[in-house]
């Protein structure tokens, strides 16, 4: 009887994560540029978008626009002009999604 719940529970473990995955439309990594306009003006320039990891999905095509709002962090505000950004993107089949700060560069 020992030997079947071990089964069962490795299956269960190995189901858990492909199910998070199924909900998951879009998982892109988007590399960006900062720009300033003003003095309190900061955003993001988008340039790339791959998928973030090897499992992702990050269908784009040439001419899409992916509409979403950064979320309000002060290290976008503090990086200097120009610094290269990093943002993951995730969509969900429902329809919402979630934009994550990465990294920021030089």
């Amino acid at each position: 009887m020992k030997k079947l719940m071990t089964a069962v529970s490795t299956v269960a473990l190995l189901a858990g994560p492909g199910l998070a995955l199924a909900q998951t439309e879009k998982d892109c990594l988007l590399e960006g540029t900062v720009y300033k306009s003003g003095e309190e003006q900061t955003g993001v320039t988008f340039h790339s978008a791959k998928r973030y990891d090897e499992d992702a999905k990050c269908r784009v095509r040439r001419g899409e626009k992916m509409e979403f709002k950064l979320p309000a962090d002060p290290r976008l505000q503090d990086a200097p002009e120009g610094s290269t950004v990093k943002y993951r993107y995730q969509e969900q089949k429902d329809g919402s999604s979630k934009t994550e700060l990465v990294s920021i560069g030089a």
